[in-house]
């Protein structure tokens, strides 16, 4: 299978993996909001959010594993691919360690700075979500990474999108037999477990290569990759720790309601980069500079295009969503206009440098950028804390977009400098442009204000027309602004 199918296939199973993983964002939450109330589940969101900077050793090791897995595998050095999955391994186990002594430190910390709930109900919670996302991640990381860097995405995505739906299952019956939150969550901390023993049963049938338990491999910048993606942790879940510990339970629960959106446009739009990058990072090991630029173009065109299409439709449907998705909630107000929008914004500040960093790390340059990736954590951090006691939840988004700008024009300005060897304005140009689409979008929406939908049906109708009209709009100016590369595109689509 060549490269192009290989690319289309995982981006098709990402689509799926990630719709299902936003329905079950979107169904989960509500239904603990309904049953358990707003204070639970602003709870269960933050104590997510603290577990969640286990994410980092996937993302912040991910990247430096599959560019030391690359070159092997096309070489198919079966030697050199078993010390690589040895010292992935290694460094997982480490890892693994410091998140133990992170969770008993959690267990203790954390019920006591939480008020309006028990100690032993609080650290039961911690406990139970961590279950899960220990084991999948330090039991199937180094399966993960392998498979992703071996381009079978397909394989991880559908095995996700299974235990989800599974999930999903489990935990609406016993909501409905009013079981405690506790289990609600242990159910779907079991599930995850699934993961990892699929995936390593699925490398050990196909694969003929072993673990090396002992060896002294080092994985290249692990440190350094692993320094990348603590400040990129810290920077996600800046918002609800300051929430935590400055603001409300409730207003973590309207944030957390509020960035199931965004972070559900992320996902998908994740899926049109899903295996982009051991795609380009074989490229760039035996493909023509001219040839990985053009690639490139054609690629950004259209991820700049979509991602612009879904996040300006966001602008105008978000509020109507929340308005029928917190329908009858009384415990608190969930209705935020600017905060609605400055949440779009930031998100949209955040996807646009996807191309790039992924570009620098399928490069390999993680020791080289590292410097201007803490400064947006700690921007975000002084400003948030600043913003959020004048101006509570609407604060912490304007200190996360205003942070976020620094990562996303460092990515921008190094990967087109120092791997890509383009002039900045070449690459900003479409940056621009989806920015100026955003904002016109933006101030249309502002003077027709919003739409009014009492039921998901009445939501889908203007969510359709939108997606209609936008897309258009977009797509259209696009082309006509960036003649050049539309023109590329369709002298490739002509030759299929």
């Amino acid at each position: 299978m060549n490269d192009k199918k290989i690319v289309l296939r995982n981006i098709f199973s990402s689509l799926i993996e990630k719709t299902i993983s936003t329905v079950y964002g979107i169904i989960i939450p509500i239904l603990i909001i309904r049953h358990y109330g707003s204070e639970v589940n602003g709870l269960v969101s933050s104590i997510t959010q603290f577990v969640s900077y286990i994410v980092l050793l996937e993302f912040g090791i991910g990247p430096v594993v599959k560019y030391s897995f690359f070159k092997p595998l096309m070489e198919k050095n079966e030697n050199e691919v078993n010390k690589v999955l040895g010292a992935t391994n290694r460094f997982f186990k480490r890892i693994a360690y410091i998140f133990l002594i992170y969770l008993v430190l959690l267990c203790f910390i954390y019920p006591n700075i939480i008020d309006g709930f028990g100690y032993w109900y609080t650290f039961s919670l911690i406990i139970i979500i961590s279950v899960g996302k220990f084991f999948e991640y330090f039991l199937g990381m180094t399966y993960s990474l392998f498979l992703q860097a071996d381009q079978k995405n397909y394989i991880i995505d559908y095995t996700i999108a299974i235990t989800y739906i599974l999930s999903i299952i489990l935990i609406i019956i016993l909501i409905k037999l009013n079981f405690s939150v506790q289990s609600v969550k242990l159910i779907g901390s079991l599930t995850y477990i699934i993961r990892p023993l699929i995936l390593k049963w699925y490398f050990n049938r196909k694969y003929p290569y072993k673990i090396e338990k002992k060896g002294k491999y080092k994985l290249p910048q692990q440190w350094d990759a692993l320094f990348h993606h603590i400040a990129a942790t810290v920077q996600t879940n800046t918002d609800v720790v300051i929430l935590t510990i400055f603001s409300t339970l409730s207003n973590v629960s309207i944030y957390y309601v509020y960035s199931l959106i965004t972070n559900g446009l992320r996902t998908i739009i994740l899926s049109l980069t899903n295996g982009i990058d051991a795609f380009f990072g074989k490229l760039l090991i035996n493909d023509s500079e001219s040839s990985i630029k053009n690639k490139f173009e054609i690629y950004t065109f259209f991820f700049y295009t979509i991602t612009t299409i879904l996040l300006s439709c966001s602008i105008v449907l978000i509020i109507p969503f929340i308005s029928v998705y917190t329908k009858n909630i009384t415990d608190a107000n969930y209705i935020n206009n600017v905060f609605a929008y400055l949440m779009v914004f930031a998100e949209f500040t955040f996807v646009i440098r996807y191309p790039y960093s992924d570009m620098t790390f399928a490069k390999g340059h993680f020791k080289q950028t590292k410097n201007f990736s803490i400064v947006e954590p700690i921007v975000n951090i002084i400003l948030s804390i600043l913003f959020v006691v004048k101006f509570g939840l609407v604060g912490v988004a304007l200190g996360t977009l205003i942070s976020m700008f620094i990562r996303t024009i460092g990515f921008i300005v190094y990967a087109s400098k120092n791997i890509l060897n383009i002039k900045l304005s070449q690459g900003m140009k479409i940056i621009v442009i989806s920015y100026i689409e955003m904002l016109i979008v933006f101030i249309i929406h502002s003077l027709v204000g919003n739409f009014a939908v009492s039921n998901y049906l009445e939501w889908f109708v203007l969510g359709f027309f939108t997606f209609i009209i936008i897309s258009i709009f977009i797509f259209i100016m696009n082309c006509i602004v960036l003649k050049n590369t539309s023109k590329k595109i369709f002298k490739v689509i002509l030759r299929k």
